[in-house]
């Protein structure tokens, strides 16, 4: 693990959220040409790392008073959708590191200055949250002995901490996940990463082989964390810090989808000159009906699924600024939207794929690896349209929502 350094504030010259979409979009060439041997490798190139570190894109969601840039929802999801646009794994990576980054906000001020402060090139907290199979965490003096093994955590091989999502049996024998933070040294990373789509996300199991003692000071509680009784007060005059954390980190994961299907318009769009149409007597593919059918029918869904998420991200930002509280409709309502604008933009780019010809099958070319990726977020358990949609029809109608916790999982944990 680096150094702690001197904790230093945002310089006046920091990049508004425009200038760095605009350095993204300028180093996505050469960012997009490490693209296949990072899948071959199943991580991010330290090339592709250091390039983004140095843009800042993982500052964006740091407090301002350690260097950070505090840029609001809105804002940081143009920058993931233009991380997004290099590949699916380029921006997941980005999303769910640099998300996390805001959680630390939340933890008491010495783990802040632990994580915060430290040197550090790329992003610095990677982790795990899934009911399904979290670690397990016991009280002891001081903080928690924590065991388990947590699959899925994407990035971890860049980062300096790790937040596995972990039971404990609290004192009414109700289960009660925690939020530890772990130095990721402390893990094993399995190398069990051989998958069809976002292969550079690096998203391994890790693993505790011992316990690990956890201090106090660098665990919270979800539900603490959920209703915002964080330990800390918030940094002032940051409004980023005011939102919900998981209205803020699902609402953003629908950035990397967005990116990649604006990408997949982009080579689409550049090529429509430059090819025909085998087997009709279209010398020009713009010439063709169903080019312009085609055009037409992604750019809609493409449209639709970034006003959907332009909107929530103002929103979020709107009730953070007014200080109203979360809620279970609107959050199963922002799930259900980042699922539909997912969908959206899976189909948008089903449609560019088709359209693109047979070339695009090559494993360096762009968009056979846009449409690997988008299908994989389709699939993700947070992203999956038909339980967003069924969970938000509940709520809408004023069902019980899907709950956390089975009772099998409760007399696991207690096992």
């Amino acid at each position: 693990m680096n150094s702690v350094s001197k904790i230093t504030r945002l310089s006046e010259g920091a990049p508004t959220a425009t200038e760095m979409v605009e350095q993204i979009q300028r180093a996505l060439p050469t960012l997009q040409a490490k693209c296949l041997s990072e899948e071959k490798a199943g991580r991010l190139s330290d090339e592709t790392i250091q390039t983004l570190d140095k843009i800042g894109v993982f500052r964006i969601s740091y407090p301002l008073e350690y260097g950070g840039l505090a840029y609001s929802v809105a804002d940081q999801r143009e920058i993931y959708t233009a991380v997004g646009k290099i590949a699916g794994s380029t921006g997941w990576v980005s999303w769910v590191t640099t998300t996390h980054g805001r959680w630390i906000a939340m933890f008491p001020k010495k783990a802040q200055d632990e994580v915060y402060g430290m040197d550090w090139v790329g992003p610095r907290i990677s982790g795990v949250l899934s009911p399904l199979g979290p670690g397990k965490a016991r009280r002891v003096e001081g903080g928690y002995m924590l065991s388990g093994r947590w699959s899925f955590c994407s990035g971890c091989r860049h980062t300096a901490w790790t937040i596995p999502g972990s039971m404990c049996i609290g004192p009414d024998g109700e289960p009660d996940m925690l939020l530890p933070l772990v130095p990721t040294s402390e893990f094993e990373i399995l190398d069990d990463w051989a998958v069809s789509g976002m292969k550079a996300t690096g998203s391994n199991t890790v693993q505790l082989v011992n316990e690990v003692f956890v201090p106090e000071h660098r665990v919270i509680r979800m539900k603490d964390a959920n209703a915002g009784n964080w330990p800390c007060t918030p940094p002032l005059g940051q409004v980023l810090f005011l939102n919900n954390f998981l209205d803020y980190t699902t609402l953003l994961s629908g950035s990397t989808p967005l990116g990649m299907a604006k990408g997949a318009l982009d080579y689409y769009m550049e090529r429509l000159g430059k090819r025909g149409i085998v087997g009709t007597d279209y010398k020009v593919q713009s010439d063709a009906p169903v080019t312009h059918l085609q055009l037409v029918e992604a750019t809609a869904r493409i449209d639709a699924a970034e006003r959907l998420l332009t909107a929530d991200c103002n929103e979020l930002d709107r009730r953070a600024a007014a200080g109203e509280p979360s809620d279970d409709l609107f959050q199963t309502k922002l799930k259900f939207d980042v699922a539909m604008s997912v969908r959206g933009c899976c189909e948008a780019i089903e449609i560019l794929h088709r359209g693109s010809g047979a070339s695009t099958i090559h494993e360096a070319n762009p968009m056979q690896r846009y449409a690997r990726d988008v299908r994989v977020a389709t699939v993700h358990a947070h992203l999956n349209y038909e339980t967003c949609a069924e969970n938000y029809g509940r709520a809408l109608i004023g069902k019980p929502l899907f709950g956390h916790y089975s009772v099998l999982e409760k007399k696991m944990l207690v096992a």
